[in-house]
């Protein structure tokens, strides 16, 4: 029997298309996700191959297309954009995949051949013109270095006399300095004498200082060098030794022949040869040449060899360019062969990611595709609210390939009894984890009502009952507000989603009990004192602590109704599931209407007191006698509509246990909901707790510091798992079963590469 869209939200989809197209199909709809696979079902497709039947191992095949085709052409399937193949070649590969597979390995292996000859070819011819120019430049190169060392030697040989020169210049200059600097009584002690780099003159004169009866002479020679003498006694000329072979300053006796050394002592003859020499370091500077002058010789020498360097490079340059448009001919040559190849491989390998792909997926996925010569069929269930993105899938294949596939989407029977559904939708990412409450419980089936949003707003409504607060639930709704979506796993991230929806029942019944950070009639007092009337009697609940009586019989009125709804929500899905004996049962009106009884006789009994005769006359308890006998003509009247008479006793023994659950089950549920109010009450106990506690340490507002964090914690803690079991156990044990199936929608993940 067909289920109806209220409260089914899946859909059964049937598609039927051409065999060459299934992997086109199964691609786009796994792009999608908007499918979860089936095995086929259906008398119409009996003759149909299954999958399990199919010779083709596709596993092995897909380890050949890797080894033999992905990474040798080192292929990645993420990157390649796919080709679709022709149709004529997509019906082969329907036919028969393995020989299509071993053709595009054979047509890859071709076409790499070619174009690797092409391209040696292109290779080679270069190669040959690029031997020609290097040889030719090679031979360019030797004949301007021939040319040039003539004319280079020439140069040297200049550059050697102006060198002599300046040696000679600068030996007479330094014997003119050291006769000049040295006084007679001053040569006993001289110890050394040489040129040195101006720039260490200041460093040896700070090792100079540590020996006091040590001191120096300097005498510039140019802006770089200049002479220093150095004087002392015996005891430090040990150490100036080591220094001046660090700085490589040579001995007196090294820059002084002896003959100047006798010139030094006779002072007449002193000053005769610093004369001399003065005038022939004259004499020589005015005939020398400067280094760093050129003559007219130089001059016309360098400017033979930049002449000849520049006339080279005209000619190498002019090889250069000859050669590389030989070589851009020979490319142009070949470039339309090799562009008509290349554009070969670009759809050869586009043909093979598509292959690929499907290969890889029929290798991972069980597909439960049936096939015949003709038509392969495809079956799965979709949401409701996927069907056009289902329909535009297909749609896809169908521009591609340009022929109409059937898809027939079609209501749930009896067969999908068990099909998947969806979680949810709660419409904000934020949100979503309150879905966590429903799936605690048991994931719902398909003909049964999802209660995603009911279990939030019951299992608040309880909670805040039991926590009713202001101040406390605004904490929570602060906490909720604050860290909701930070935790993408684990419990904090269901946990703070439940704080907001608590954190505002606790506020809405904190302002309904007058209960600010468990103080009370906070709000009352405020009326009065302003001289605000409301229309309505303020606090609108029952004190816990002084209205004991009311609160347990507005609970027991809160319970009665949930237990009622829970009931007629199991009818509903009995009725949608086709069972409709059990709506009569103990999860459906019997069930409903015991209840019901079973509260009006309790407030009999608390309004006219404990008389069992007036409470068994009064109509209340027939409707508690009457529920209980619907729940024990369940199981006959089920035996009756399937064509099995009365049952016997096997029916009669199911009625009589059905009878006896509803009267304990439903006794029980009402007593439990009694743990609101003992909650309630322990929750306004905290005050008058609070204000003791701060009697006795002199500090009321610390005695409730401590009472509401023990509200905040253990409290908390406590109503929050007896709001659960209420739930799970006293409301949604009267229609939800949990024994569904997740929804997971069929889907493509991208193949892992060789390295990975």
């Amino acid at each position: 029997r067909k289920l109806i869209r209220l409260i089914i939200l899946m859909k059964k989809v049937t598609i039927l298309t051409p065999p060459e197209y299934k992997g086109l199909v199964l691609v786009s709809l796994g792009k999608e996700k908007v499918r979860q696979r089936k095995h086929v079902t259906g008398t119409e497709f009996e003759g149909l191959e299954a999958p399990v039947e199919q010779k083709v191992d596709f596993k092995e095949l897909y380890q050949r297309v890797r080894t033999r085709l992905l990474e040798p052409l080192g292929l990645d399937l993420n990157e390649v954009t796919r080709v679709t193949p022709s149709t004529e070649e997509l019906r082969e590969f329907a036919r028969d995949p393995e020989g299509k597979v071993d053709s595009l390995i054979k047509e890859a292996d071709s076409l790499i051949s070619k174009i690797k000859t092409s391209q040696e070819e292109v290779h080679a011819q270069n190669n040959k013109l690029i031997s020609e120019l290097q040889a030719k430049l090679e031979a360019e190169e030797e004949d301007l270095n021939k040319a040039k060392s003539e004319l280079i030697k020439q140069l040297e040989n200049i550059d050697a006399d102006k060198v002599a020169q300046y040696q000679e210049r600068l030996k007479l200059k330094t014997r003119l300095d050291s006769l000049s600097a040295l006084e007679p009584d001053e040569l006993k002690n001289c110890f050394a004498v040489g040129v040195v780099k101006t720039d260490f003159i200041p460093q040896m004169n700070e090792y100079l200082k540590r020996y006091p009866n040590t001191y120096s002479k300097v005498s510039e020679l140019n802006k770089e060098e200049s002479l220093l003498f150095v004087f002392g006694d015996d005891d430090s000329k040990k150490w100036i030794d080591a220094l001046f072979l660090v700085y490589d300053i040579r001995d007196i006796f090294d820059v002084l022949d002896p003959a100047d050394v006798l010139l030094v002592l006779d002072e007449s003859k002193r000053q005769e040869a610093i004369k001399k020499y003065k005038d022939r370091l004259g004499n020589l500077e005015k005939e020398a040449i400067p280094p760093e002058s050129e003559t007219p010789e130089e001059k016309e020498l360098r400017e033979k060899i930049e002449a000849m360097e520049s006339e080279h490079e005209k000619r190498v340059t002019d090889l250069k360019e000859e050669y590389d448009s030989k070589i851009k001919a020979n490319e142009e040559l070949h470039k339309n062969q090799l562009k008509d190849l290349q554009q070969v491989q670009k759809k050869s390998y586009g043909e093979i990611a598509y292959y690929a792909r499907v290969v890889w997926m029929y290798s991972r996925k069980r597909t439960h595709v049936l096939r015949g010569k003709v038509i392969s069929v495809i079956q799965g269930y979709t949401p409701d609210n996927k069907i056009n993105d289902l329909r535009k899938a297909v749609e896809e294949v169908e521009n591609e390939v340009g022929e109409r596939i059937f898809v027939e989407v079609a209501e749930l029977d009896e067969d999908d009894r068990h099909a998947p559904t969806p979680e949810k939708d709660f419409k904000s990412e934020k949100l979503q984890p309150l879905w966590i409450l429903t799936r605690l419980r048991g994931w719902p089936g398909a003909e049964e009502l999802n209660p995603g949003y009911i279990s939030v707003l019951v299992f608040c409504f309880q909670f805040g009952l039991m926590f009713g607060d202001i101040g406390q639930g605004l904490v929570f709704l602060a906490l909720g507000l604050a860290l909701n979506g930070k935790y993408k796993e684990g419990m904090m991230k269901y946990l703070f989603a439940l704080f907001v929806p608590m954190g505002l029942a606790a506020i809405i019944f904190g302002f309904m009990y007058d209960s600010i950070f468990l103080y009370e009639h906070v709000i009352s007092h405020w009326l009065h004192e302003a001289h605000i009337a409301l229309p309505f009697n303020y606090p609108i609940m029952p004190n816990p602590m002084h209205q004991t009586g009311e609160l347990m019989n507005l609970i027991f009125l809160v319970g009665a109704l949930e237990l009622i709804f829970g009931s007629l929500l199991g009818a509903y899905n009995s009725f949608k599931a086709g069972n409709y004996a059990g709506m009569i049962g103990e999860h459906g009106f019997g069930m409903g209407l015991y209840i019901t009884g079973l509260y009006l006789s309790a407030s009999t009994m608390f309004t006219e007191g404990l008389d069992i005769m007036i409470l068994v006359g009064n109509w209340p308890f027939m409707l508690m006698i009457a529920g209980m006998l619907l729940s024990f003509v369940e199981p006959i009247v089920h035996s009756l509509m399937h064509g099995h008479g009365i049952g016997g006793m096997e029916a009669i023994g199911e009625g009589i246990g059905g009878l006896l659950m509803t009267f304990v089950e439903g006794l029980a549920n009402m007593f439990s909901f009694l743990r609101v109010a003992a909650f309630a009450i322990a929750h306004v106990s905290l005050s008058s707790a609070g204000v003791a506690m701060g009697g006795a340490i002199g500090s009321e507002i610390g005695g409730i510091f401590i009472m509401n964090i023990i509200a905040l914690s253990f409290e908390f803690v406590s109503s929050s798992v007896q709001s659960i079991r209420l739930l799970y156990y006293e409301f949604m044990g009267k229609f939800f079963h949990g024994e569904g199936m997740r929804f997971k929608p069929f889907r493509i993940s991208a193949p892992k590469t060789a390295s990975e």
